[in-house]
């Protein structure tokens, strides 16, 4: 069949005029693939292919714009062509396409996952671990993966950033701080007892809190308690607090 007119209708699409009056929607790669602007002849069977055909290369487009800001795993790359209303079928068919050209890779996108979370993100192993199996990289390959995320390492961040966080709660009792410590770094997935080794070579000095605690609920309690009961009452509230005299 003959083609008469090109004419660009959107972003990689081209309306062919065919000999016979009928108008056929093409992408640009098949146009580019099959030779069609030299040989301006398109068979029938492609024709009758053509949704399918487009559709194929739009997917696979769709997959390539959403790859171009970072790498993504395979899971994350099926679940957007399927938000993009793509056919089962032709995402198998893209997925597997973009395996073959390397551009998904599970074990390098995990790779390069733990190495942007170690140098630009507070996160542990234990979340970076979670995060990489939500996004469906298999475990064998998390476990392979993770081995750069080493023990020193976790500590060696650790030192750094728990007494950071120490100092954004200064207001604290010694005991509710290191509650607060440990709560926070298991919440970003770090290891609990290497958390608790840092704490224990923390210098931390609560006897200025603890006199500011007990001036505020003196002067909340004085208005109705005196004596005794007063200090019974003080003393009770600062202990739920994890002061200590």
């Amino acid at each position: 069949m003959k083609i008469i007119k090109f004419t660009k209708t959107r972003n990689s699409m081209y309306k062919l005029t065919l000999d016979d009056k009928r108008t056929v929607n093409v992408h640009e790669e098949l146009i580019l693939k099959n030779g069609y602007l030299l040989s301006k002849e398109i068979d029938e069977e492609t024709i009758e292919n053509i949704d399918k055909l487009n559709n194929n290369l739009s997917a696979y487009d769709i997959a390539i714009k959403y790859l171009s800001n970072r790498l993504r795993s395979i899971k994350e790359v099926r679940e957007y062509l399927k938000k993009k209303e793509i056919d089962k079928e032709i995402i198998d068919e893209i997925i597997n396409k973009l395996k073959s050209q390397k551009y998904l890779d599970d074990k390098i996108y995990a790779k390069a996952f733990i190495n942007d979370q170690i140098n630009f993100s507070n996160n542990g192993p234990y979340k970076i671990r979670k995060e990489l199996e939500n996004n469906g990289v298999y475990s064998n390959i998390v476990d392979e993966c993770m081995e750069i995320y080493t023990s020193d390492l976790e500590r060696e961040k650790l030192e750094k950033l728990v007494p950071k966080y120490i100092n954004t709660i200064r207001n604290k009792s010694y005991t509710m701080m290191k509650n607060k410590v440990l709560n926070h770094f298991n919440d970003l997935g770090y290891n609990k007892a290497i958390v608790q080794d840092i704490l224990e070579d923390v210098s931390y000095d609560d006897s200025d809190s603890y006199k500011k605690e007990y001036d505020k609920l003196y002067r909340k309690y004085s208005k109705t308690l005196s004596g005794e009961e007063l200090e019974f009452k003080i003393t009770q509230s600062l202990y739920k607090k994890g002061f200590r005299k």
